[in-house]
């Protein structure tokens, strides 16, 4: 069945919220350099705050699943809109590591969880048959944008008034927002497309978890999430550091990664298309030799003379860096959608937050370590290769 164009609406309302939740997150990587100068931290100690919002992510991923399919999307919503408004306002005022790591890390982490991948794959599995993965790729490439825009916007929020003058005012953008969405048609969003229940009693009312945790469908997306994470978020807190340490100014380092954003919603989005025409295990192939190809680029960077290179990076990263995503969420609701999705899909983000958590932590500690950033850059590497490989059997009957 084609999707209705209120289904399409709903993937906007996706993008929305992936913008304000995740897309601000991940411009943590354009504070590092900030909070390291103004808190005195080391650079593993301020990629530790990342991993805790990480740890928030993949923890509250079955709890948010159980919410959805327990209480319907609204109440979840807005409950993670204030949460990283919380999360923002703590870290304006936050003075010791703890206090960064509670706040900008677990608080951040929980409210990016309840408006991200759990929700809008639990949500538009409701709404979409054809063209899942597009849609769901469709609210993901909000990370992307969200850094295409934020991360410059960050960065002169930064040299206007400092760290808590950027995150106070990020705080009160997300508490405003807030409003609008709370009168949006929950009742009927929370339904789902009227077409579907005959579809759903003539295949059953899907798996439990406990079922799903005996099979290899399970283990297999939850270990393409980990590693994946791990060689991702091993990377990007780091990159606007790495440019720096390269010769490049602090707002020239800043918009340069932003550049990931550009391409990432077109990449994404792409990905789903060549998902759903052409078959998962091409995409996936694309995906995970143009997020390599961008590695070896930015491993390529000795200075401002390269700039060329980190535009290379920007494209090929940026294009393929969340591209996993919806393709992940499209295989898990082909086995697992049902009555129980949401904490099935829940449980399967786990191994991103966790991958996400390590990755961070490693990534900051190898770069203390070393003095450098080669063992960093290798580590994520060797984690995608490792990533990629139960996409195989899970894709086998798709080509």
């Amino acid at each position: 069945m084609r999707p209705t164009p209120f289904a399409w609406a709903l993937a906007g309302l996706c993008f929305l919220l992936g913008l304000a939740s995740r897309g601000l997150c991940d411009t943590f990587s354009v504070f590092v350099p900030a909070i390291e100068a103004e808190a005195g931290l080391s650079r593993a100690a301020v990629a530790s705050i990342y991993a805790f919002a990480m740890i928030g992510i993949g923890f509250g991923g079955p709890f948010v699943g159980w919410l959805f399919d327990r209480f319907g999307p609204r109440r979840l919503v807005l409950a993670g809109l204030f949460a990283c408004a919380g999360a923002f306002a703590s870290a304006a005022h936050a003075e010791a590591l703890w206090q960064f790591r509670l706040g900008l890390g677990l608080l951040l982490g929980a409210g990016v969880v309840a408006l991200g991948a759990v929700l809008q794959s639990a949500l538009l599995a409701r709404w979409f048959r054809e063209r899942l993965t597009t849609a769901v790729a469709l609210g993901y490439s909000a990370n992307g944008a969200g850094v295409l825009l934020f991360s410059p916007l960050a960065q002169a929020l930064i040299d206007a008034g400092g760290v808590r003058f950027a995150y106070q005012v990020l705080a009160l953008a997300l508490a405003a927002l807030s409003l609008p969405i709370a009168f949006l048609p929950w009742r009927r969003i929370a339904a789902g497309d009227p077409r579907f229940p005959t579809l759903e009693a003539a295949s059953g009312e899907g798996p439990g978890l406990g079922a799903a945790l005996r099979g290899f469908p399970f283990w297999g997306l939850t270990w393409a999430f980990g590693f994946t994470s791990v060689g991702i978020y091993g990377l990007t807190p780091q990159v606007v550091a790495y440019l720096q340490d390269r010769g490049f100014g602090a707002l020239e380092a800043a918009s340069l990664y932003g550049l990931t954003g550009l391409l990432m919603p077109v990449g994404m989005i792409g990905t789903g298309m060549i998902a759903d025409r052409f078959g998962r295990r091409l995409a996936v192939a694309l995906a995970y030799g143009g997020t390599l190809g961008g590695i070896l680029c930015l491993a390529l960077v000795e200075g401002p003379g390269d700039a060329w290179l980190v535009v290379a990076f920007a494209l090929l990263f940026g294009a393929t860096m969340g591209s996993r995503g919806p393709v992940i969420a499209a295989l898990a609701a082909r086995h697992f959608r049902g009555r129980e999705f949401g904490r099935i899909y829940g449980s399967i983000t786990m191994g991103m937050g966790l991958g996400g958590a390590s990755g961070a932590w490693l990534g900051g500690l190898l770069h203390d370590a070393s003095g450098g950033y080669l063992a960093v850059l290798a580590m994520a590497a060797i984690a995608l290769a490792l990533g990629a490989a139960p996409f195989w059997p899970l894709t086998a009957k798709e080509g």
